[in-house]
């Protein structure tokens, strides 16, 4: 962005911010936003009345803490894990996944079937971790397996619903405005998100897309519309959504209940395959019985992940804790916000 643009944002988001309340809290709830708006120093042209926090918007962040260890008593049995490359440096109890054998990294779900159906005497898992978009993919991977074959294949999932996560952060904390997270909402379309407390708008990822966003959630705020839901990113994102990815997710998964890292067990944020997928559950083919997982406790990851403290303010920001040496998984994923604090040095 040029110098003219970044002048012309700056004065027009400090002219609407005047009009609204003097605190003002918006939550971006996705990491391709968060890792956007830090390699713009996008906060840099806000006025001191707003403030941007980053949200839950990773899906390797906020999966459930054990997921990881889960993994690894897969591994250790002698079961092939088929995992996207973003899980491997997350850390579990006993560190990441690094190094452990069995350990199979794929691009896509395809690969893991087509790596299973080559190899029918090992017993393979393909487990993931995602939104909506990564949840039609594992939908899509679900019809594959009911017209072929393959008995030594099974799903280990931790999907989530942004939707239902967003209810409970709106309820629970002063956050003013949202905004929406354009590759989910392409899936679930605009409407998704009608209902929420505060008002919402999906967005680009452009850095002038994200100011153009914010400048029309400031309008709402200052004209005391908290049902405003907008789409500011209609290239790629309509009312209703992908309508045959959805039909095609609620044929194999049902929604549940999930814990999410930082946040705890959300009711209605999850997505489960249905019970009569079991054999194809790794939930319910194998045991996880016994595993726990506890935080590094000077790790902030939960209070970041939930709005309420910043990377820079844990005691373990750039120190103990890099993108080269992550002990949380803000840090360790590639859209965590600490990952964006500490490569582009955006400060709160």
């Amino acid at each position: 962005m040029d110098l003219k643009s970044a002048n012309f944002w700056r004065s027009a988001l400090a002219e609407k911010a005047a009009s609204c309340a003097p605190a003002i809290r918006i939550m971006e709830v996705c990491g391709t936003h968060t890792h956007a708006i830090a390699r713009h120093n996008l906060r840099a042209l806000l006025p001191e009345s707003v403030t941007l926090i980053s949200g839950p918007g990773c899906p390797v962040c906020v999966a459930g803490a054990a997921f990881i260890e889960k993994i690894r008593r897969l591994l250790r049995e002698g079961v092939t894990v088929a995992i996207f490359g973003d899980l491997l440096r997350i850390p579990g109890q006993f560190g990441t996944l690094a190094g452990e054998k069995n350990l199979r990294i794929v691009y896509s779900p395809a690969d893991a079937l087509t790596y299973a159906l080559a190899n029918p005497r090992q017993k393979v898992v393909f487990a993931a971790v995602g939104f909506a978009p990564t949840l039609s993919a594992a939908a899509a991977l679900m019809a594959d397996l009911e017209t072929q074959k393959c008995d030594n294949f099974s799903l280990l999932s931790d999907f989530k619903e942004i939707r239902g996560v967003l209810s409970s952060l709106c309820s629970s904390s002063s956050l003013s405005a949202l905004l929406l997270p354009g590759h989910v909402a392409s899936v679930t379309g605009v409407e998704h998100f009608s209902g929420l407390p505060v008002p919402g708008i999906v967005s680009g990822f452009e850095a002038e897309n994200i100011l153009h966003s914010l400048y029309l959630l400031l309008q709402a705020l200052a004209e005391g519309k908290k049902d405003f839901l907008s789409n500011n990113y209609p290239q790629a994102v309509s009312a209703k959504g992908n309508q045959a990815a959805q039909k095609l997710i609620d044929r194999y998964f049902t929604i549940s209940s999930s814990s999410w890292r930082g946040l705890g067990e959300i009711p209605e944020s999850g997505r489960i395959l249905k019970d009569e997928f079991a054999r194809l559950d790794a939930s319910k083919l194998y045991s996880f019985d016994g595993i726990t997982f506890k935080e590094d406790p000077d790790c902030r990851c939960g209070e970041v992940i939930a709005g309420t403290a910043f990377p820079e303010s844990c005691p373990l920001f750039g120190g103990r804790c890099t993108p080269e040496n992550p002990v949380g998984a803000c840090m360790a994923s590639s859209e965590g916000s600490c990952a964006a604090a500490f490569i582009y040095g955006d400060r709160q």
